[in-house]
C-alpha cells in the first residue's frame, strides 16, 4: 500500500527527467536494525544509488543525527509553515515513548514509560504490542482502551488456519521450498466479523475508523473475490 505506489511514482519521475533524487528521512540512531540497513548501502558518498529503482539516487540529510539532535531541533526552531511543534511533541509526550522531547524549561519535563514510540497503523499487528497507543491509555486517554482491544483481537485470529483460505489472491496454493504452506487471505464468514466489529467499535467510540465509501469498497471487492472463488471451485470439479 505504501511502497508499490510510492514506487511507481519515482519510475514515473525518473523516465520523464532520465534521474531523480529521493529524500529519505531515516537516522542510525533510530535502532540497531536501521543503523546496520543504512550501512549496507553507505558508499562514503552523500549520494546513493537506490538498491531497486534505476535512475534514482538517495540522499539522506540526518541520517547522522541523534534522536535528542532531532527533538532539539523541533523544540527551538518554528515549522515553516507557520505555528510550533508543541502539538507533535505532546504527542510523543502523551504517547509515553522513550523518544521524549529534549527538556528546554521545568514545565516541559516529560514523562517516559517505554522504549518506543514509533507511530504507524492502529491496526497492525506486525509488532506484538502497540506500546504508543497504550502509552495514550496510560496518559489518559482511556477512549483508546478499546482499539487496543480489537487490535489485539486481530493479532490473536491472524494466524488462525481456520480463518483462512487455502488459496491466495492469485488463486494459487502456495508451498514454500522447506514444505510451509502459506495460506490465503481471510475467509468470507472473518471478513464480515472483522467489519461487523469494527463498525460496532466505530459506533461504540464516536470516532470516525472507517467511511461509507470504504465499506461500499470492501463489499465490491468481496463480490468479486466470491466471482472468483467460484471460478476456481468451477474448475476444480471439471
Amino acid at each position: 500500500m505504501k511502497i508499490q505506489p510510492t514506487s511507481r511514482y519515482i519510475r514515473a519521475q525518473a523516465a520523464a527527467s532520465g534521474e531523480v533524487i529521493l529524500l529519505l528521512g531515516v537516522r542510525r540512531d533510530e535502532s540497531p536494525t536501521r543503523a546496520g540497513s543504512v550501512g549496507r548501502y553507505d558508499n562514503g558518498s552523500r549520494l546513493n544509488r537506490h538498491n531497486d529503482l534505476v535512475g534514482c539516487m538517495v540522499y539522506r540529510p540526518i541520517v547522522e543525527l541523534s534522536t535528542d539532535d532531532v527533538w532539539e531541533f523541533l523544540a527551538s526552531v518554528a515549522p515553516p509553515w507557520g505555528g510550533s511543534h508543541a502539538a507533535l511533541i505532546k504527542l510523543y509526550r502523551d504517547a509515553g515513548g522513550g523518544e521524549c522531547p529534549v527538556v528546554t524549561q521545568k514545565t516541559d519535563v516529560p514523562s517516559c514509560g517505554t522504549t518506543s514510540s514509533r507511530f504507524g497503523c492502529w491496526t497492525c499487528t506486525v509488532v506484538e504490542k502497540d506500546r504508543s497507543l497504550e502509552g495514550f491509555v496510560e496518559s489518559g486517554f482511556g477512549e483508546f482502551g478499546p482499539l487496543i482491544a480489537f487490535r489485539d483481537w486481530l493479532a490473536s485470529i491472524r494466524n488462525d488456519p481456520n480463518r483462512r483460505m487455502a488459496r491466495r489472491r492469485n488463486g494459487r496454493i502456495t508451498v514454500t521450498d522447506d514444505g510451509v504452506f502459506v495460506p490465503g487471505p481471510y475467509t468470507f464468514d472473518t471478513r464480515r466479523e472483522i467489519l461487523t466489529r469494527l463498525v460496532a467499535l466505530q459506533d461504540r467510540t464516536g470516532r470516525t475508523l472507517i467511511t461509507a465509501d470504504e465499506i461500499a469498497r470492501i463489499r465490491t471487492i468481496w463480490a468479486e473475490d466470491a466471482a472468483q472463488a467460484a471460478g476456481w471451485a468451477a474448475d476444480a470439479v471439471i
